[in-house]
Protein backbone atom coordinates (compact mmCIF):
# COMPACT_ATOMS: atom_id res chain seq x y z
CA UNK A 1 0.00 0.00 0.00
CA UNK A 2 0.97 3.18 -0.82
CA UNK A 3 2.68 4.79 2.20
CA UNK A 4 0.92 8.34 1.86
CA UNK A 5 -2.19 6.85 1.80
CA UNK A 6 -1.14 4.87 4.46
CA UNK A 7 -0.84 7.52 6.71
CA UNK A 8 -4.05 9.29 5.72
CA UNK A 9 -5.96 6.44 6.35
CA UNK A 10 -4.81 6.26 9.79
CA UNK A 11 -5.26 10.25 10.68
CA UNK A 12 -8.59 10.21 9.16
CA UNK A 13 -9.60 7.07 11.49
CA UNK A 14 -8.09 9.15 14.43
CA UNK A 15 -10.17 12.69 13.40
CA UNK A 16 -13.05 11.04 12.13
CA UNK A 17 -15.10 11.30 15.00
CA UNK A 18 -14.30 14.76 15.11
CA UNK A 19 -15.54 15.81 12.05
CA UNK A 20 -18.96 14.06 13.13
CA UNK A 21 -19.16 16.00 15.99
CA UNK A 22 -18.87 19.38 13.99
CA UNK A 23 -21.39 17.35 11.30
CA UNK A 24 -23.50 16.69 13.77
CA UNK A 25 -23.78 20.16 14.86
CA UNK A 26 -24.84 22.14 11.78
CA UNK A 27 -27.70 20.38 11.61
CA UNK A 28 -29.03 21.03 15.24
CA UNK A 29 -31.95 24.28 16.26
CA UNK A 30 -30.66 27.24 16.06
CA UNK A 31 -33.03 27.66 19.38
CA UNK A 32 -30.72 25.45 21.13
CA UNK A 33 -27.35 27.89 20.64
CA UNK A 34 -29.54 31.21 21.55
CA UNK A 35 -30.83 29.52 24.80
CA UNK A 36 -26.83 28.53 25.66
CA UNK A 37 -25.72 32.38 24.90
CA UNK A 38 -28.30 33.49 26.92
CA UNK A 39 -28.20 31.01 30.10
CA UNK A 40 -24.61 29.21 29.89
CA UNK A 41 -22.03 30.31 27.86
CA UNK A 42 -20.96 33.56 28.66
CA UNK A 43 -20.80 31.46 32.52
CA UNK A 44 -18.53 28.96 31.08
CA UNK A 45 -16.09 30.75 28.63
CA UNK A 46 -15.74 33.12 31.85
CA UNK A 47 -14.86 30.91 34.22
CA UNK A 48 -12.52 29.00 31.59
CA UNK A 49 -10.40 31.67 30.62
CA UNK A 50 -10.29 33.22 34.40
CA UNK A 51 -9.32 29.29 35.04
CA UNK A 52 -6.91 30.10 32.57
CA UNK A 53 -5.27 32.85 33.18
CA UNK A 54 -4.92 32.01 37.23
CA UNK A 55 -3.42 28.94 36.51
CA UNK A 56 -1.02 30.39 33.86
CA UNK A 57 -0.13 32.98 36.58
CA UNK A 58 1.06 30.84 39.00
CA UNK A 59 2.87 28.40 36.96
CA UNK A 60 5.34 31.42 35.23
CA UNK A 61 5.72 32.20 38.84
CA UNK A 62 6.28 28.64 39.90
CA UNK A 63 8.52 27.25 37.08
CA UNK A 64 10.34 30.14 35.40
CA UNK A 65 12.38 31.43 38.21
CA UNK A 66 13.34 27.83 39.46
CA UNK A 67 14.49 26.82 36.30
CA UNK A 68 16.78 29.96 35.89
CA UNK A 69 18.28 29.56 39.19
CA UNK A 70 19.05 25.73 38.70
CA UNK A 71 20.42 26.31 35.37
CA UNK A 72 23.12 28.97 35.81
CA UNK A 73 24.01 28.61 39.04
CA UNK A 74 26.07 26.13 41.15
CA UNK A 75 25.03 25.41 44.59
CA UNK A 76 24.35 22.35 46.95
CA UNK A 77 21.48 20.64 46.09
CA UNK A 78 21.43 21.50 42.83
CA UNK A 79 20.83 17.99 40.94
CA UNK A 80 18.28 16.97 44.22
CA UNK A 81 15.76 20.22 43.23
CA UNK A 82 16.86 19.09 39.50
CA UNK A 83 14.56 15.90 39.90
CA UNK A 84 12.03 16.69 42.90
CA UNK A 85 10.57 19.95 40.95
CA UNK A 86 9.39 17.39 38.42
CA UNK A 87 7.36 15.53 40.43
CA UNK A 88 4.51 17.21 41.14
CA UNK A 89 3.43 16.42 37.66
CA UNK A 90 2.94 12.80 39.03
CA UNK A 91 0.09 14.31 40.96
CA UNK A 92 -3.63 15.00 38.91
CA UNK A 93 -5.02 18.25 39.10
CA UNK A 94 -8.00 16.21 40.83
CA UNK A 95 -5.99 14.19 43.18
CA UNK A 96 -4.56 17.73 44.48
CA UNK A 97 -7.89 19.43 44.70
CA UNK A 98 -9.25 16.55 47.12
CA UNK A 99 -6.19 16.55 48.81
CA UNK A 100 -6.33 20.04 49.82
CA UNK A 101 -9.38 20.59 50.11
CA UNK A 102 -9.41 17.85 52.78
CA UNK A 103 -6.48 19.63 54.09
CA UNK A 104 -8.32 22.74 54.47
CA UNK A 105 -11.85 21.97 55.40
CA UNK A 106 -14.04 22.33 59.09
CA UNK A 107 -12.50 18.83 60.05
CA UNK A 108 -8.88 18.74 58.39
CA UNK A 109 -5.90 19.59 60.28
CA UNK A 110 -5.25 23.53 59.73
CA UNK A 111 -8.61 24.32 61.12
CA UNK A 112 -8.46 21.93 63.95
CA UNK A 113 -5.44 23.33 65.15
CA UNK A 114 -6.67 26.89 65.32
CA UNK A 115 -9.87 25.75 66.56
CA UNK A 116 -8.49 23.68 69.68
CA UNK A 117 -5.52 26.12 70.41
CA UNK A 118 -5.99 29.30 68.59
CA UNK A 119 -9.65 30.02 69.05
CA UNK A 120 -9.14 34.02 68.75
CA UNK A 121 -7.46 33.13 65.72
CA UNK A 122 -9.84 30.82 64.34
CA UNK A 123 -12.23 32.85 62.16
CA UNK A 124 -9.59 33.79 59.58
CA UNK A 125 -8.99 30.18 58.82
CA UNK A 126 -12.60 29.08 58.65
CA UNK A 127 -13.47 30.44 55.29
CA UNK A 128 -14.79 28.75 51.93
CA UNK A 129 -11.61 27.13 50.50
CA UNK A 130 -13.67 25.97 47.14
CA UNK A 131 -12.69 28.80 45.26
CA UNK A 132 -11.73 29.30 41.77
CA UNK A 133 -8.57 31.08 43.00
CA UNK A 134 -7.49 28.17 44.98
CA UNK A 135 -8.17 26.04 42.47
CA UNK A 136 -5.98 28.10 39.77
CA UNK A 137 -3.43 28.03 42.46
CA UNK A 138 -3.37 24.45 43.45
CA UNK A 139 -3.43 23.61 39.30
CA UNK A 140 -0.60 25.58 39.02
CA UNK A 141 1.51 23.20 41.83
CA UNK A 142 0.58 20.24 39.46
CA UNK A 143 1.13 21.52 36.11
CA UNK A 144 4.22 24.24 36.16
CA UNK A 145 6.65 21.34 35.77
CA UNK A 146 5.63 21.52 32.13
CA UNK A 147 7.12 24.74 32.03
CA UNK A 148 9.78 24.34 34.31
CA UNK A 149 11.43 21.41 32.11
CA UNK A 150 10.58 23.78 28.60
CA UNK A 151 12.58 26.42 30.27
CA UNK A 152 15.19 24.19 32.32
CA UNK A 153 16.04 22.53 29.09
CA UNK A 154 16.09 26.16 26.73
CA UNK A 155 18.41 28.29 29.69
CA UNK A 156 20.66 25.44 29.50
CA UNK A 157 21.25 25.19 26.05
CA UNK A 158 21.52 29.25 25.96
CA UNK A 159 25.07 29.00 26.35
CA UNK A 160 26.84 31.77 28.18
CA UNK A 161 27.31 34.61 25.43
CA UNK A 162 24.38 35.93 26.12
CA UNK A 163 25.08 36.68 29.59
CA UNK A 164 29.08 37.57 29.21
CA UNK A 165 27.49 40.83 26.62
CA UNK A 166 24.84 41.37 29.20
CA UNK A 167 27.72 41.47 31.65
CA UNK A 168 29.60 43.51 29.59
CA UNK A 169 27.22 46.01 28.87
CA UNK A 170 26.64 46.84 32.35
CA UNK A 171 23.43 45.15 32.95
CA UNK A 172 22.15 43.25 35.97
CA UNK A 173 21.11 39.61 36.84
CA UNK A 174 17.51 41.24 36.66
CA UNK A 175 17.66 43.08 33.54
CA UNK A 176 19.64 40.62 32.03
CA UNK A 177 16.99 38.18 32.99
CA UNK A 178 14.03 39.86 31.35
CA UNK A 179 15.60 41.87 29.00
CA UNK A 180 17.48 39.05 27.28
CA UNK A 181 16.57 35.25 28.07
CA UNK A 182 13.15 35.51 28.76
CA UNK A 183 12.76 36.60 25.33
CA UNK A 184 15.11 34.29 23.83
CA UNK A 185 13.13 31.67 25.40
CA UNK A 186 9.58 32.52 24.55
CA UNK A 187 9.09 29.63 22.27
CA UNK A 188 9.93 27.31 24.99
CA UNK A 189 7.75 29.47 27.56
CA UNK A 190 4.66 29.62 25.16
CA UNK A 191 5.41 25.64 24.19
CA UNK A 192 5.33 24.85 28.18
CA UNK A 193 1.52 27.41 28.94
CA UNK A 194 -0.19 25.93 25.77
CA UNK A 195 0.38 22.25 27.64
CA UNK A 196 -0.71 23.58 30.97
CA UNK A 197 -3.81 25.14 28.99
CA UNK A 198 -4.89 22.09 27.35
CA UNK A 199 -4.58 20.29 30.69
CA UNK A 200 -6.75 23.37 32.37
CA UNK A 201 -9.08 23.08 29.88
CA UNK A 202 -9.28 19.04 30.17
CA UNK A 203 -9.74 18.95 33.78
CA UNK A 204 -13.04 17.17 35.09
CA UNK A 205 -12.84 16.27 38.63
CA UNK A 206 -11.20 19.38 40.42
CA UNK A 207 -13.93 21.48 38.98
CA UNK A 208 -16.44 19.32 39.73
CA UNK A 209 -15.42 19.31 43.45
CA UNK A 210 -14.69 22.92 43.61
CA UNK A 211 -18.20 23.37 41.86
CA UNK A 212 -16.30 25.49 39.32
CA UNK A 213 -18.75 25.64 35.93
CA UNK A 214 -16.27 25.02 33.11
CA UNK A 215 -17.00 23.74 29.24
CA UNK A 216 -15.98 20.63 30.58
CA UNK A 217 -17.93 20.25 33.01
CA UNK A 218 -21.16 21.95 31.26
CA UNK A 219 -20.63 18.95 28.88
CA UNK A 220 -20.84 16.18 31.71
CA UNK A 221 -23.75 18.44 33.36
CA UNK A 222 -25.54 18.66 30.09
CA UNK A 223 -25.02 14.94 29.34
CA UNK A 224 -25.61 12.79 32.31
CA UNK A 225 -28.12 15.49 34.26
CA UNK A 226 -29.73 17.54 31.81
CA UNK A 227 -29.83 14.17 28.91
CA UNK A 228 -29.42 17.12 26.53
CA UNK A 229 -26.92 15.42 23.90
CA UNK A 230 -27.09 18.38 21.86
CA UNK A 231 -26.35 21.41 24.37
CA UNK A 232 -23.32 18.87 25.42
CA UNK A 233 -22.68 19.10 21.47
CA UNK A 234 -22.57 22.61 20.93
CA UNK A 235 -20.67 22.96 24.56
CA UNK A 236 -17.91 20.46 22.79
CA UNK A 237 -17.79 22.40 19.90
CA UNK A 238 -17.02 25.27 21.54
CA UNK A 239 -14.29 24.34 23.02
CA UNK A 240 -13.20 22.62 20.20
CA UNK A 241 -12.91 26.26 18.56
CA UNK A 242 -11.16 27.67 21.37
CA UNK A 243 -8.43 24.79 21.80
CA UNK A 244 -8.00 25.28 18.04
CA UNK A 245 -7.36 29.25 18.27
CA UNK A 246 -4.76 28.03 21.28
CA UNK A 247 -3.12 25.37 18.90
CA UNK A 248 -2.91 27.75 16.03
CA UNK A 249 -1.35 30.79 18.15
CA UNK A 250 1.14 28.26 19.47
CA UNK A 251 2.07 26.75 16.18
CA UNK A 252 2.29 30.39 14.60
CA UNK A 253 4.36 31.15 17.73
CA UNK A 254 6.88 28.43 17.42
CA UNK A 255 7.50 29.22 13.34
CA UNK A 256 7.88 32.26 13.79
CA UNK A 257 10.63 32.66 16.52
CA UNK A 258 14.09 30.59 15.87
CA UNK A 259 17.05 31.02 18.01
CA UNK A 260 20.57 29.64 17.55
CA UNK A 261 21.44 27.37 21.02
CA UNK A 262 25.02 26.64 21.59
CA UNK A 263 24.47 22.82 23.62
CA UNK A 264 28.45 22.26 24.32
CA UNK A 265 28.58 26.20 25.98
CA UNK A 266 26.86 25.59 29.03
CA UNK A 267 25.43 28.41 30.62
CA UNK A 268 25.85 27.09 34.37
CA UNK A 269 27.61 28.77 37.34
CA UNK A 270 27.67 31.75 35.25
CA UNK A 271 26.46 33.57 38.44
CA UNK A 272 27.92 32.77 41.83
CA UNK A 273 26.07 32.16 44.72
CA UNK A 274 26.94 33.66 48.02
CA UNK A 275 24.85 32.56 51.67
CA UNK A 276 22.22 34.98 50.77
CA UNK A 277 21.52 34.67 47.75
CA UNK A 278 21.53 30.17 48.18
CA UNK A 279 19.16 31.31 51.21
CA UNK A 280 16.57 32.66 48.60
CA UNK A 281 16.78 30.21 46.06
CA UNK A 282 16.31 26.97 48.49
CA UNK A 283 13.25 29.28 49.58
CA UNK A 284 12.61 29.39 45.84
CA UNK A 285 12.79 25.96 45.17
CA UNK A 286 11.67 24.37 47.95
CA UNK A 287 8.31 25.95 47.77
CA UNK A 288 6.71 24.52 44.62
CA UNK A 289 8.03 20.88 45.63
CA UNK A 290 6.96 21.41 49.15
CA UNK A 291 3.44 22.16 48.55
CA UNK A 292 2.78 20.51 45.30
CA UNK A 293 4.40 16.58 46.51
CA UNK A 294 6.01 16.62 49.72
CA UNK A 295 2.92 17.74 51.87
CA UNK A 296 -0.34 16.40 49.50
CA UNK A 297 1.62 13.24 49.43
CA UNK A 298 2.72 12.99 53.17
CA UNK A 299 -0.99 13.47 53.71
CA UNK A 300 -2.28 10.89 51.60
CA UNK A 301 -0.09 8.46 53.17
CA UNK A 302 -1.06 9.06 56.39
CA UNK A 303 -4.83 8.72 55.57
CA UNK A 304 -3.62 5.09 54.09
CA UNK A 305 -2.39 4.35 57.29
CA UNK A 306 -5.66 5.31 59.09
CA UNK A 307 -7.75 3.58 56.35
CA UNK A 308 -5.51 0.56 56.31
CA UNK A 309 -8.15 -1.65 57.83
CA UNK A 310 -11.06 -1.07 55.24
CA UNK A 311 -8.86 -1.23 52.24
CA UNK A 312 -9.94 -3.83 49.79
CA UNK A 313 -6.62 -5.51 49.00
CA UNK A 314 -8.34 -7.66 45.99
CA UNK A 315 -10.21 -4.56 44.74
CA UNK A 316 -6.59 -2.65 44.65
CA UNK A 317 -5.22 -5.24 43.32
CA UNK A 318 -7.95 -5.52 40.43
CA UNK A 319 -7.87 -1.96 39.74
CA UNK A 320 -4.53 -1.64 39.79
CA UNK A 321 -4.60 -4.14 36.66
CA UNK A 322 -6.75 -2.34 34.96
CA UNK A 323 -5.37 0.74 34.75
CA UNK A 324 -1.37 -0.76 34.09
CA UNK A 325 -3.21 -2.76 31.27
CA UNK A 326 -4.93 0.47 29.55
CA UNK A 327 -2.02 2.77 29.86
CA UNK A 328 0.29 0.04 28.99
CA UNK A 329 -1.78 -1.02 25.36
CA UNK A 330 -2.65 2.54 24.59
CA UNK A 331 0.90 3.56 24.90
CA UNK A 332 2.01 0.73 22.90
CA UNK A 333 -0.61 1.21 19.81
CA UNK A 334 0.54 5.31 20.18
CA UNK A 335 4.29 4.53 20.36
CA UNK A 336 3.38 2.29 17.12
CA UNK A 337 1.58 4.01 14.81
CA UNK A 338 3.95 7.55 16.04
CA UNK A 339 6.63 6.14 14.66
CA UNK A 340 5.23 4.98 11.48
CA UNK A 341 4.05 8.21 11.07
CA UNK A 342 7.34 9.78 11.44
CA UNK A 343 8.94 7.34 9.45
CA UNK A 344 7.24 8.01 6.52
CA UNK A 345 7.31 11.22 7.12
CA UNK A 346 11.12 11.47 6.36
CA UNK A 347 11.21 9.29 3.92
CA UNK A 348 8.36 10.55 1.60
CA UNK A 349 8.67 14.17 2.73
CA UNK A 350 5.32 14.41 1.35
CA UNK A 351 3.15 17.79 1.95
CA UNK A 352 0.16 15.59 2.86
CA UNK A 353 2.28 13.52 5.42
CA UNK A 354 3.33 16.85 6.92
CA UNK A 355 -0.72 17.97 7.38
CA UNK A 356 -2.13 14.93 8.54
CA UNK A 357 0.62 14.96 10.96
CA UNK A 358 -0.44 18.49 12.32
CA UNK A 359 -3.84 17.42 12.67
CA UNK A 360 -3.22 14.74 14.44
CA UNK A 361 -1.20 16.76 16.82
CA UNK A 362 -4.33 18.57 17.55
CA UNK A 363 -5.81 16.05 19.19
CA UNK A 364 -3.70 16.12 22.33
CA UNK A 365 -5.24 19.54 22.61
CA UNK A 366 -8.97 18.34 23.04
CA UNK A 367 -10.31 17.31 26.35
CA UNK A 368 -11.44 13.84 27.15
CA UNK A 369 -14.94 14.99 27.54
CA UNK A 370 -14.79 16.30 24.09
CA UNK A 371 -12.98 13.13 22.14
CA UNK A 372 -15.34 10.83 24.38
CA UNK A 373 -18.51 12.55 23.07
CA UNK A 374 -17.26 12.89 19.48
CA UNK A 375 -16.78 8.66 19.39
CA UNK A 376 -20.54 8.06 20.89
CA UNK A 377 -22.16 10.26 18.24
CA UNK A 378 -20.12 8.53 15.70
CA UNK A 379 -20.63 5.10 17.06
CA UNK A 380 -24.59 5.80 17.41
CA UNK A 381 -24.41 7.01 13.95
CA UNK A 382 -22.77 3.92 12.51
CA UNK A 383 -24.92 1.72 14.84
CA UNK A 384 -28.31 3.63 13.42
CA UNK A 385 -27.24 3.06 9.42
CA UNK A 386 -25.87 -0.23 9.42
CA UNK A 387 -27.94 -1.97 12.33
CA UNK A 388 -25.02 -3.32 13.90
CA UNK A 389 -25.49 -3.05 17.14
CA UNK A 390 -22.32 -0.87 18.97
CA UNK A 391 -21.61 -1.91 22.60
CA UNK A 392 -20.14 1.68 23.77
CA UNK A 393 -18.29 0.60 26.71
CA UNK A 394 -15.33 -1.44 26.05
CA UNK A 395 -11.90 -1.69 26.40
CA UNK A 396 -11.75 -1.35 22.39
CA UNK A 397 -13.30 1.96 21.84
CA UNK A 398 -11.60 3.10 25.67
CA UNK A 399 -7.87 2.17 23.95
CA UNK A 400 -9.20 4.15 20.66
CA UNK A 401 -10.33 7.15 22.16
CA UNK A 402 -7.01 6.85 24.37
CA UNK A 403 -4.73 7.10 21.45
CA UNK A 404 -6.86 9.90 19.93
CA UNK A 405 -6.58 11.60 23.24
CA UNK A 406 -2.28 11.21 23.48
CA UNK A 407 -1.45 10.29 19.77
CA UNK A 408 0.33 13.98 19.69
CA UNK A 409 2.37 13.02 22.94
CA UNK A 410 4.22 9.88 21.54
CA UNK A 411 4.68 12.16 18.09
CA UNK A 412 6.62 15.01 20.01
CA UNK A 413 9.53 13.20 21.28
CA UNK A 414 9.59 10.96 18.34
CA UNK A 415 9.07 14.14 15.89
CA UNK A 416 12.47 15.95 17.21
CA UNK A 417 14.51 12.86 17.47
CA UNK A 418 13.98 12.06 13.57
CA UNK A 419 14.30 15.66 12.71
CA UNK A 420 18.20 15.78 14.63
CA UNK A 421 19.03 12.90 11.85
CA UNK A 422 21.16 14.27 8.72
CA UNK A 423 20.02 13.19 5.39
CA UNK A 424 22.89 11.42 5.05
CA UNK A 425 21.74 8.11 7.34
CA UNK A 426 18.91 7.49 4.90
CA UNK A 427 20.99 8.08 1.53
CA UNK A 428 23.91 5.94 2.73
CA UNK A 429 21.53 2.97 3.56
CA UNK A 430 19.60 3.38 0.29
CA UNK A 431 23.08 2.96 -1.76
CA UNK A 432 24.01 -0.01 0.26
CA UNK A 433 20.80 -1.58 -1.23
CA UNK A 434 18.20 -1.11 1.94
CA UNK A 435 14.90 -1.08 1.50
CA UNK A 436 12.27 0.94 3.87
CA UNK A 437 12.15 -2.02 6.18
CA UNK A 438 15.46 -2.61 6.56
CA UNK A 439 16.29 0.61 6.53
CA UNK A 440 13.96 1.37 9.53
CA UNK A 441 15.00 -1.73 11.30
CA UNK A 442 18.90 -1.07 11.02
CA UNK A 443 19.19 2.92 11.27
CA UNK A 444 15.84 4.53 12.11
CA UNK A 445 14.85 2.36 15.13
CA UNK A 446 18.58 2.28 17.08
CA UNK A 447 19.18 5.89 16.57
CA UNK A 448 15.33 6.61 18.03
CA UNK A 449 15.43 4.15 21.20
CA UNK A 450 15.94 6.80 23.26
CA UNK A 451 13.02 8.94 22.09
CA UNK A 452 10.95 5.43 22.13
CA UNK A 453 11.41 5.03 25.63
CA UNK A 454 10.48 9.43 26.73
CA UNK A 455 7.11 8.82 24.02
CA UNK A 456 5.95 5.64 25.54
CA UNK A 457 6.68 7.04 29.20
CA UNK A 458 4.64 10.05 28.83
CA UNK A 459 1.55 8.66 27.14
CA UNK A 460 1.77 5.75 30.55
CA UNK A 461 1.49 8.21 32.98
CA UNK A 462 -0.88 10.79 31.17
CA UNK A 463 -3.16 7.65 30.56
CA UNK A 464 -3.05 6.41 34.37
CA UNK A 465 -3.82 10.06 35.35
CA UNK A 466 -6.93 10.16 33.09
CA UNK A 467 -10.66 10.87 33.97
CA UNK A 468 -12.76 12.35 31.53
CA UNK A 469 -12.32 9.47 28.65
CA UNK A 470 -12.36 6.86 31.74
CA UNK A 471 -15.86 7.76 33.12
CA UNK A 472 -17.68 7.69 29.91
CA UNK A 473 -16.15 4.96 27.97
CA UNK A 474 -15.51 2.22 30.44
CA UNK A 475 -17.39 -0.84 30.60
CA UNK A 476 -19.86 -1.85 32.83
CA UNK A 477 -18.38 -2.94 36.50
CA UNK A 478 -15.30 -2.05 34.85
CA UNK A 479 -12.75 0.84 37.19
CA UNK A 480 -9.74 2.02 37.53
CA UNK A 481 -7.53 3.60 40.03
CA UNK A 482 -8.12 7.10 38.68
CA UNK A 483 -12.10 6.58 38.87
CA UNK A 484 -11.97 4.54 42.01
CA UNK A 485 -10.45 8.00 43.67
CA UNK A 486 -13.12 10.14 41.93
CA UNK A 487 -15.91 8.29 42.88
CA UNK A 488 -15.19 8.21 46.51
CA UNK A 489 -13.94 11.42 46.71
CA UNK A 490 -16.92 13.24 45.13
CA UNK A 491 -18.91 11.06 47.91
CA UNK A 492 -16.64 12.98 50.62
CA UNK A 493 -14.96 9.50 51.19
CA UNK A 494 -11.39 11.24 50.82
CA UNK A 495 -9.36 9.25 53.27
CA UNK A 496 -10.80 6.18 51.50
CA UNK A 497 -9.53 7.18 48.46
CA UNK A 498 -6.06 7.92 49.07
CA UNK A 499 -4.25 4.88 48.69
CA UNK A 500 -6.12 4.58 45.07
CA UNK A 501 -4.36 8.27 44.76
CA UNK A 502 -0.96 6.87 45.92
CA UNK A 503 -0.58 4.06 43.89
CA UNK A 504 -1.31 6.61 40.88
CA UNK A 505 1.48 9.45 42.18
CA UNK A 506 4.24 6.57 43.11
CA UNK A 507 4.16 4.96 39.86
CA UNK A 508 4.24 8.21 38.17
CA UNK A 509 7.06 9.87 40.34
CA UNK A 510 8.97 6.16 39.46
CA UNK A 511 8.58 6.76 35.94
CA UNK A 512 9.42 10.38 36.24
CA UNK A 513 12.42 9.88 37.81
CA UNK A 514 13.15 7.51 35.35
CA UNK A 515 12.50 9.80 32.39
CA UNK A 516 14.41 12.83 33.91
CA UNK A 517 17.69 11.06 33.73
CA UNK A 518 16.65 10.35 30.27
CA UNK A 519 16.04 13.43 28.98
CA UNK A 520 19.14 14.48 31.36
CA UNK A 521 21.36 12.56 29.51
CA UNK A 522 20.18 12.77 25.78
CA UNK A 523 20.39 16.77 26.37
CA UNK A 524 23.59 16.93 28.51
CA UNK A 525 21.36 19.35 30.69
CA UNK A 526 23.47 20.70 33.41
Amino acid sequence: MNVKLLTSLISLFLIVPLLYLVYSVVGLNFENFTYLWNNLLLGYSFNTLYLIFLTVFFSLILGIVPAWFISTRNFRGKSFFDVVLFLPLAIPSYIIAFTYSDILSYTGPIQSIFRNNYPELYKYVNLDYLQIELLGFLMALVLYPYLYTACRISFSLLGSNYINIAKNLGMSQFQTFFKIIIPISRVSIFSGLFLIIMEVLNEYGAVKYFGVNTFTSGIFRSWYSMQDINTASILAVCLLTIVSLFFILERYTSSKYRYNYKSNDSVSGNYTTNKFSALYIYIICLFPFLLGFFIPVIYIINNVFKTINIIDFRELLTLSFNSFFLAAISSIVIVFLAILFQFIKKISKSKIVFFFSEIVSLTYALPGAVIALSLILLLAFISKITGISIVFGSLIILIYAYVMRYMAVGISPLRSSFEKHPESFDDTGKNLGMNNFTLFKKIHLPINKTSIYIAFILCFVDIIKELPITLILRPFNFDTLAVKTYEYAIEEMIAKSSIYSLIIILLGAVLLIFLRRIINKSLDVS
